[in-house]
């Protein structure tokens, strides 16, 4: 069994975040840890409060993780300050290099998925404004693959992207900031969810069919994670992001309302079948 490490926020409705992660780890067939960098107050109709946890705590995660167990790969989530990206960059950069845990395993190659969570499904901010230079610069190059939606991508670059050509471009410049792989989500445009995936050789579009409905409260969460799971099983990027998609399209289909807001998926619909709580 491969292990997935998730470093993200808690959601303590259990629709998004390291909740999310990690029952999609699971109901993928891999084994998922944690590092929480937050604690949210959050229900289906927005968060209302959230602390960071302190830096302190999050290194000391890091190294018990890394100390006693092997990891298959990595999904970063909610990632609220520059500082914290600053530890998080710096831990990694130091485990790629071999200055770190290098007599544990060999970490030169180990899967980053970067989820780079700006914003939640309310609306609700969940990064600083200072932080957003912070991800380009130190944490996209570390990144095997980064997974921005439409609204982080425009975010990033500072401008609307429109349509698929834009996307397109919007790729293009993305990579530019130094991660291996880039996938720009199209879901919030109109029409069936095409998302633009890309590395420095080409860039192509990866088609999808549209849910209907109103219970998709962490879907980025859900599709960066089972992308890092099936990294972890030695799936190339091109593949884990097919399969990712699919697999929140089962997410989706299997989705159900626990509040007044936004609905949840059900990451174990295709394991549940018919047998529903």
């Amino acid at each position: 069994m491969r292990h997935i490490l998730s470093i993200a926020g808690s959601d303590s409705c259990a629709g998004a975040g390291i909740q999310a992660d990690l029952k999609t780890i699971s109901a993928l067939g891999g084994y998922g840890l944690t590092v929480i960098t937050a604690v949210t107050a959050q229900n289906t109709t927005g968060v209302r409060a959230f602390q960071e946890v302190q830096l302190d705590i999050v290194q000391a995660q890091l190294e018990a993780i890394f100390a006693d167990i092997r990891v298959d790969a990595v999904k970063i989530g909610m990632l609220a300050s520059s500082q914290l990206i600053e530890l998080i960059t710096s831990f990694f950069s130091s485990l790629y290099k071999g200055r770190i845990f290098k007599d544990k395993y060999d970490y030169a190659h180990l899967p980053l998925v970067v989820d780079p969570v700006m914003v939640a499904k309310s609306g609700d901010r969940l990064l600083a404004e200072a932080a957003v230079e912070s991800l380009k610069s130190r944490l996209f190059p570390l990144a095997t693959v980064i997974t921005p939606n439409l609204p982080e991508a425009e975010k990033l670059l500072g401008r609307g992207i429109p349509n698929h050509a834009a996307m397109e471009e919007s790729c293009r410049e993305l990579l530019k900031m130094g991660p291996r792989y880039v996938v720009v989500k199209g879901g919030h445009l109109p029409g069936e969810p095409v998302d633009m995936v890309g590395n420095n050789n080409s860039v192509y579009m990866q088609g999808g069919k549209r849910i209907p409905g109103n219970n998709n409260h962490g879907t980025g969460c859900t599709f960066s994670s089972a992308l890092a799971t099936f990294l972890a099983q030695d799936y190339e990027v091109p593949e884990g992001v097919r399969k990712a998609k699919k697999y929140v399209e089962g997410c989706l289909k299997g989705g159900f309302a626990i509040g007044q807001g936004v609905g949840v998926m059900d990451h174990l619909n295709e394991l549940r079948g018919d047998k529903k709580c």
